[in-house]
């Protein structure tokens, strides 16, 4: 269904639009009521912990959390936000980390430093104590970015980090920088630099179309390059100079928006009115969609990637494999079968 999509599931049986790939496996009756639809659940809802906000999920939510901290990890990660498509209103203020309120954090401990940060500090704090390799590199946007925080991931685990930060975060840096109008006047790729050698932090504030101001801990604004940016009064493309901390950020900080990409092209939809069947589908997407990663991955290692190994092929061979599960198919030879009892074309057309 993610593949081939129609507006209403109910479509794919009816008689104007009937898609055999689905309806030759089951029958609508079969798909609502009697053993897929209605029975999708996570959880015995009287062992619940109703305290926990994502308690009809839990199980399902930890199962596929541990399974992504099995893979082998690699050395540059990004860190976002991410929104489940949900026009309901049963579903609440819930947000993905995933966010609960004063339960976000749960069976998470912090020290107190790590405490009197904000929310989006101890996201990524909260993420960064189940990386396994020191020495590697978290990016993040200016929701989560800090100081404070850039300080910590190197100090206490062993991790660098680069992020964009809001003015109001800067503290005595924001001070020891050029204005943004003083940039302005200087034109475009013009920037400022303050670097502390004792925290081993460096803040860069550069100026495009408009002013953005970066933070990390491993690298700064040299060496500079050249990149190519859109010029309207040339009405062209013109080089403009580029510090290498923006060149990194641009480079690493897509993870998420690429997931969001991969979930938009074959999106499986699911219509209820369970608030958590969304949240089911959204997952279900991602594991696909990490699992055609990891296949290309692990092909590109050994040099065997295959021509065509785009994702809508991985989807249909994921469908095609699940129907060969636990099944056996009569393979019927045409030679044994008599001349007069095989199928012939007609005489007429």
């Amino acid at each position: 269904m993610g593949i081939v999509i129609m507006p209403s599931y109910k479509d794919y049986w009816s008689t104007s639009y009937r898609y055999a790939k689905i309806t030759d496996i089951m029958s609508l009756k079969r798909f609502q009521r009697q053993q897929v639809r209605r029975f999708i659940h996570f959880i015995d809802n009287t062992q619940a912990d109703l305290s926990d906000r994502y308690y009809k999920q839990r199980p399902l939510i930890d199962s596929i959390r541990n399974q992504c901290l099995s893979v082998e990890e690699e050395n540059a990660f990004s860190i976002d936000k991410m929104v489940i498509p949900y026009k309901g209103k049963k579903a609440g203020s819930r947000r993905h980390m995933l966010y609960g309120g004063d339960d976000t954090f749960r069976g998470i401990h912090f020290t107190e430093e790590e405490e009197s940060l904000g929310i989006g500090s101890k996201v990524v704090i909260a993420l960064c104590k189940t990386e396994k390799k020191k020495a590697s590199t978290i990016y993040f946007d200016n929701y989560f970015t800090s100081l404070e925080l850039v300080y910590i991931l190197r100090e206490n685990y062993g991790l660098f980090s680069l992020g964009i930060v809001r003015q109001n975060r800067l503290k005595d840096a924001g001070n020891k920088m050029v204005s943004e109008k003083i940039l302005k006047k200087k034109g475009r790729g013009s920037f400022s630099q303050v670097v502390c050698n004792e925290n081993k932090i460096s803040v860069v504030k550069w100026f495009d179309n408009k002013q953005v101001t970066l933070v990390s801990s491993y690298t700064d604004a040299y060496p500079l390059e050249k990149i190519k940016r859109c010029c309207k009064e040339s009405k062209g493309r013109v080089d403009v100079t580029c510090p290498q901390i923006v060149k990194h950020y641009n480079r690493h900080m897509g993870g998420v928006d690429l997931a969001d990409m991969l979930i938009s092209l074959y999106r499986t939809g699911i219509k209820s009115h369970r608030w958590y069947m969304n949240f089911f589908s959204q997952l279900l997407d991602i594991c696909i969609n990490n699992a055609w990663l990891l296949r290309r991955r692990h092909n590109k290692m050994k040099h065997t990637v295959p021509l065509k190994d785009g994702l809508k092929k991985f989807r249909y061979e994921v469908y095609a494999g699940l129907l060969k599960r636990d099944r056996t198919a009569a393979v019927k030879q045409t030679e044994s079968v008599s001349e007069n009892k095989k199928t012939k074309k007609p005489v007429a057309e």
